[in-house]
């Protein structure tokens, strides 16, 4: 009888757990994620070299973490005139500006290119990792941001793994 009581109390305990995460599935953005809570969304223009493109985010403060998801569709004529790299440039440029780049690597989804990369802000405390991903002429980035201490976080790869391109 013990022995079944402490097991109810162990599946108990791990069923309200960490592992109860949210799937996040955008049909305009063809994408999905898991976060732990559904995320907020918003819309605005940004100014980029290809002019102001509508950047479309899903985003979520949970505890220490921050998570975000957005995506925004270039210009054919911007496409045409520079190639997947610097478009990936460019877009770690502005992401990099926002702290110091302690590391890049190219990383691909299929035959999509993209970077991973992880900045520190300003201030030492917060790290962040994120990966861009260039689909057509869609880039989407999505990442993470962490206590520095907690950089290699199972929750880092957790959520960036999740991200999966859904089908039209």
């Amino acid at each position: 009888m013990r022995c079944l009581v402490a097991l109810s109390i162990s599946l108990l305990i791990a069923s309200c757990g960490p592992g109860d995460w949210v799937e996040v599935r955008s049909k305009e953005g063809r994408f999905s994620i898991k976060m732990p809570a559904t995320p907020a969304q918003t819309t605005q223009e940004v100014e980029t070299a290809a002019g102001p493109i509508s950047l479309r985010s899903h985003q979520l403060i949970d505890g220490d973490f921050e998570y975000s998801v957005s995506f925004s569709d270039y210009p054919d004529e911007f496409l045409a005139r520079n190639g997947p790299e610097s478009i990936l440039d460019a877009a770690r440029g502005g992401t990099a500006a926002e702290g110091e780049l302690l590391e890049e690597s190219a990383i691909s989804l299929g035959e999509h290119s993209g970077r991973y990369l992880v900045l520190r802000d300003p201030s030492g405390e917060r790290v962040l990792q994120i990966r861009l991903l260039l689909v057509g002429r869609r880039l989407y980035q999505f990442g993470i941001v962490t206590p520095a201490q907690d950089r290699s976080a199972a929750e880092v790869a957790r959520f960036l793994d999740a991200f999966a391109l859904l089908q039209n």
